[in-house]
């Protein structure tokens, strides 16, 4: 059975339901604390389950097992089993914040070239995966707008606590800004979504996961400095709903916005 963030939530929602009608027909006190909690642990899961998942699973030292793939306890790498030894995977989410559209030529030329410098530094194979959406405009500019706040809230935040995120602030206020530029231009913005994988072989299971997560964090470390993008080693859901989006992915944009609900 797959333990996720939502089945831990739905359960801890459906638990308060149970309890509140209980209180209600019962009169009890002791259903209304627990419907309290209940709801409370489901917020608390919803919010923060990427990483509370993952600690449960490793504390119980849980395996899940997928069509004869593992996930791990740590829920940060997919692994199977050969006939001669064990394959591992792991996942890193791509952040943009920059695009060649409303760039110069020699902007543009520069851009290309880093990505060109990405791709010959790397020493293992890496695929790099794009799913490509159209954007409602109707609420696209609104959640521009909010996530634009966001990040100048948080600009503000670190300049008062004098972090080194400022130069990574400003180039996600930046692209924020030139999306709203470009479609009140009447630009078609679409969503796109890039997470790069690797996988590594092993004689052992220590072997095998040794070998990706130290390919991954060389990965991580080439494409973040040459492309000017964050990137993020993916755990528990996110991790597996990319691993799935390699078979078969959302048909819809309503799909796609449940998945990254």
């Amino acid at each position: 059975m797959a333990v996720s963030n939502r089945l831990v939530t739905g359960i801890a929602i459906g638990g308060g339901i149970l309890s509140i009608l209980s209180a209600f027909s019962l009169g009890s006190v002791i259903f209304t604390v627990i419907a309290a909690l209940l709801f409370l642990i489901s917020l608390v899961v919803w919010k923060y389950g990427h990483i509370l998942i993952p600690a449960i699973t490793k504390a119980t030292n849980f395996i899940e097992v997928r069509d004869g793939y593992e996930i791990s306890p740590t829920r940060d790498y997919i692994i199977k089993k050969s006939e001669n030894g064990y394959y591992a995977s792991k996942f890193l989410e791509i952040r943009f914040y920059e695009s060649t559209m409303d760039k110069q030529e020699e902007q543009k030329t520069s851009m290309i070239e880093s990505f060109e410098r990405a791709i010959s530094s790397l020493k293992y194979i890496v695929k790099i995966s794009l799913l490509i959406s159209a954007v409602d405009l109707s609420k696209h500019i609104d959640d521009i707008k909010t996530k634009r706040g966001s990040a100048e809230s948080k600009k503000s935040k670190i300049a008062k606590e004098g972090s080194d995120e400022g130069i990574r602030t400003d180039r996600e206020i930046a692209m924020w800004n030139r999306l709203l530029d470009r479609i009140t231009h009447g630009e078609r913005p679409v969503e796109v979504i890039a997470y790069a994988s690797t996988t590594s072989f092993g004689l052992t299971k220590e072997e095998a996961v040794a070998k990706v997560r130290r390919q991954a964090k060389e990965i991580r470390t080439i494409l973040s400095s040459t492309l000017g993008c964050d990137i993020v080693e993916m755990v528990d859901l996110d991790m597996v709903k990319c691993f799935e989006w390699d078979k078969f992915f959302p048909a819809t944009q309503e799909e796609l916005r449940d998945e990254l609900f």
